[in-house]
């Protein structure tokens, strides 16, 4: 069983964003917030060691679908060489590209893998109960259908409604 974690994120110590950005998570049912914010401390870190590790990367170009002779290959460079020669730069490149994915990834990622994919990220755990709300041909009528978005949560006021 799996419950819902709420993570604030904060920058300079006031909440970033404009008004405060949150992540939504599951985490297993026996865990604490001692325990979910080790992994937090443990994701931050991953994220930020791996953007550090990326900087420090110059880009490397694609190798082309093959090796191939140009101006500047020498006259005693054997078929052998350059197949290894872009053996080797389709090696960077791949390694350079894993790199890029990585980089790019958002913090939630990082933090299912901190866990040793413990926590699922919020669309990964599918609803215990599902049903719909049929509002057949009412053109023209004005249905305010109530969608959930994450910045509704919490509502400031849960008992007024804001038009």
């Amino acid at each position: 069983m799996y419950k819902l974690a709420k993570i604030e994120h904060y920058r300079c110590d006031q909440p970033a964003g404009k008004w405060g950005l949150t992540t939504y998570v599951w985490v297993p049912e026996g865990w604490t917030a001692e325990t979910l914010q080790q992994f937090v401390d443990a994701a931050v870190k991953s994220y930020l060691n791996t953007e550090a590790e990326f900087k420090k990367l110059a880009p490397v170009s694609p190798p082309g679908y093959g090796a191939s002779i140009t101006t500047a290959t020498p006259d005693t460079m054997t078929v052998g060489e350059l197949k290894a020669e872009h053996e080797a730069k389709t090696k960077a490149h791949k390694e350079y590209t894993d790199m890029v994915q990585k980089a790019r990834h958002q913090f939630a990622w990082h933090l299912k893998e901190v866990s040793g994919g413990a926590v699922r990220q919020f669309w990964e755990k599918e609803p215990d109960m599902i049903a719909e709300a049929n509002w057949g041909h009412n053109h023209g009528t004005t249905i305010e259908h109530s969608e959930t978005n994450f910045k509704d949560y919490p509502p400031v006021n849960p008992d007024e409604e804001s038009f």
